[in-house]
């Protein structure tokens, strides 16, 4: 089950971290230009947080159309509620702190397009990102009500969702762990993916390409999802420059991509994010 998959990833945490700290000493990109020591080292985790939690979405994308899943609803609403799970039932303060991150990387993109004058999006297959960042904090107070109180004050999830979350949260785990069951490894020997980093192509995403690749991010979903699941070899996992910020599993050549990008776009927001408050 679901349980299987965190202890793997729990294993990696402390490495993670360790890394991510060691990198946020050395130059950064110009998106940290002008931010404190204290929030460049933010920065830096708020970057692990939001790619920690896509990767674990699209990896949800991969065990549906791998394993041939049933998905009764939106999808990508699905595989958010499953990363939300799987970082939440790791049990694991690094971990809480990336879903915390990704949730206000949500806030914070929502926030990004209404000052651009962005309309939303009711037609794409996407919740609208304050929706996506509300689920995700509802799964956290389904959790563990006490431990998220805090965060879910600040963010203001009224007190009458409060109470359904706890019961939508034990039917999404026992929902998802019913369907994954049947496809856990038991012989002990892991589904392999294969892991590539492709040389970023533009200079600007140079430093977030070196980010990913020297803390050997793509590798969590080996360890979290390969080491888990029956999984027909050949699925690809790879990093690179796509030339916008974005993350996706592609179903037919079997492979995760993380685009680069997409860390410098969450470097932007969180630094847009802390000029305002200087300036406000």
């Amino acid at each position: 089950m679901l349980k299987r998959s965190i202890i793997a990833l729990t294993l990696l945490t402390s490495s993670l971290l360790y890394s991510f700290q060691a990198i946020a000493e050395t130059p950064l990109p110009k998106e940290f230009e002008g931010l404190t020591e204290e929030q460049q080292t933010e920065a830096v985790e708020f970057i692990f947080g939001n790619a920690i939690f896509v990767m674990f979405h699209e990896a949800g994308h991969m065990l549906i159309s791998e394993l041939g899943l049933p998905v009764l609803g939106k999808e990508e609403d699905a595989v958010d509620t499953l990363s939300s799970i799987i970082l939440l039932e790791a049990k694991d303060e690094t971990l809480d702190k990336a879903l915390t991150d990704s949730a206000d990387g949500w806030f914070l993109s929502d926030e990004a397009a209404q000052e651009a004058g962005n309309d939303y999006a009711f037609w794409d297959e996407h919740s609208l990102d304050q929706q996506r960042a509300y689920s995700m904090v509802c799964m956290m107070v389904g959790n563990d009500p006490d431990g998220f109180k805090e965060f879910a004050d600040q963010v203001d999830l009224p007190s009458e969702r409060r109470e359904r979350c706890q019961s939508e949260y034990q039917s999404a785990l026992a929902s998802w762990n019913g369907v994954l069951e049947p496809h856990l490894i038991t012989n002990g020997s892991a589904s392999k993916f294969e892991i590539i980093y492709d040389d970023p192509t533009t200079d600007d995403v140079a430093p977030y390409a070196e980010l990913i690749k020297d803390t050997d991010l793509l590798s969590i979903i080996q360890s979290a999802i390969g080491d888990t699941y029956q999984i027909p070899e050949g699925v690809v996992i790879r990093g690179k420059s796509c030339g916008e910020p974005n993350a996706y599993w592609d179903s037919n050549a079997r492979e995760l991509t993380f685009c680069y990008e997409l860390a410098q776009f969450h470097a932007g927001l969180l630094a847009s994010h802390f000029a305002a408050q200087k300036d406000g």
